[in-house]
């Protein structure tokens, strides 16, 4: 039974790395060996409509927003991602030093305040990573590795007790699991204490957090999308990511679909719902995001051109054909690129014409879409 749990746990901290480490490898030299390994799997859960929801973002991730609470998140999830790192190291080095030294249990540091700092280190990394990569997936994913900590850490506490007998039983009456005990003792108590039912309402509990949590990161992408510069046709989404004001944006959109090359390639292309991307000329746009900068020198996001755009027409992938307006976001679960429109508003012209490669690096691969 050690050997089992100490399997599951190892695997499931693995599938969550993998998960999560997409932040990282997206757009380094590695990631097409990350992603042949791992876009097989975002692939086939795009292929069908019941889990292509899972690839896709619930919070903003290329777009600057209305909403100043919205656009922090992101730098948040980053500084949770540090705090989480040194806790997990504060915790884990005394831990396993005393393990190799063979050492009676550690009561002291962190674990004189809570008895599984380790798993509380990992948590705050956790939910780092889901502000700075939102994807539905991860937050399923994160939500089953909190609910396998609480199961780990009970069965450790049930080890301890059989190999440490009343110096741990004192040692738990004095610390929380989680939090301070002065913390969890203000904290109703959901589950039994003991007996048949414990595991049921174990369960019932980790399928109410699911879902409620699910259903509010829902709610929480349709309230992002109304927060994002945006035109909505019938069957064409047009995004500003820098956040433009309306006036610009539909002078943007209009002066490229006036021209009669970006007709005509608009005309050729395969028919459905479209995505249209606005940026300020010296923006770069990524496969996971659109950041300002020229000639490599990274400059503040308001600072910009506000009259040389560029546009990105790209067809939605989507498995609702009958989409339409904001639905097109939410459902596309990725894009292939038609034409780049470089526009001057100001004189209402297109001034170049750019026609993506033949082969989009990262055409299967689903990324952020607002």
């Amino acid at each position: 039974m050690v050997e089992a749990r100490t399997a599951v746990r190892g695997t499931a901290w693995a599938i969550y790395t993998i998960l999560v480490g997409e932040i990282l490898f997206l757009i380094s030299p590695l990631a097409p060996l990350f992603y042949s390994f791992y876009g097989p799997v975002l692939r086939f859960l795009d292929s069908h409509r019941e889990t292509a929801w899972l690839t896709q973002f619930f919070l903003p991730h290329i777009s600057v927003t209305g909403n100043p609470l919205l656009d922090l998140l992101p730098p948040l999830g980053w500084v949770l991602l540090v705090l989480g790192t040194v806790f997990f190291l504060a915790s884990a080095v005394p831990l396993y030093w005393s393990m190799a030294t063979r050492r009676s249990q550690v009561v002291g540091g962190l674990y004189n305040i809570i008895r599984h700092p380790q798993y509380v280190g990992l948590a705050i990394m956790g939910f780092g990573v889901l502000l700075v990569w939102p994807r539905f997936l991860v937050l399923v994913s994160l939500l089953v590795m909190l609910g396998l900590y609480r199961v780990f850490a009970g069965t450790e506490e049930s080890q301890c007790l059989a190999r440490f007998g009343d110096s741990y039983r004192a040692y738990m009456a004095r610390t929380g699991r989680f939090l301070p005990r002065a913390w969890a003792d203000r904290l109703p108590r959901i589950l039994p204490e003991e007996g048949p039912g414990r595991i049921a309402a174990g369960i019932a509990v980790f399928l109410a957090v699911l879902g409620g949590s699910l259903a509010a990161a829902f709610v929480l992408r349709g309230y992002a999308l109304s927060q994002v510069a945006a035109l909505y046709h019938e069957q064409e989404a047009i995004l500003s990511p820098s956040g433009m004001a309306a006036g610009d944006l539909e002078s943007a959109y209009r002066t490229a679909v006036a021209d009669p090359a970006v007709r005509a390639a608009l005309g050729a292309a395969l028919p459905g719902q479209r995505l249209v991307y606005v940026v300020p000329q010296d923006w770069t746009l990524l496969p996971a995001a659109a950041r300002p900068e020229a000639n490599g020198i990274p400059l503040r996001k308001d600072a910009f051109d506000r009259t040389r755009y560029k546009l990105l027409f790209a067809r939605a992938r989507s498995h609702d054909p009958e989409a339409a307006g904001q639905e097109i976001v939410k459902d596309a679960y990725g894009l292939d690129p038609i034409i780049f429109a470089h526009v001057d508003i100001a004189a209402r012209k297109v001034t170049a014409i750019e026609q993506p490669p033949a082969h989009v690096r990262w055409a299967d691969i689903p990324i952020p879409m607002f």
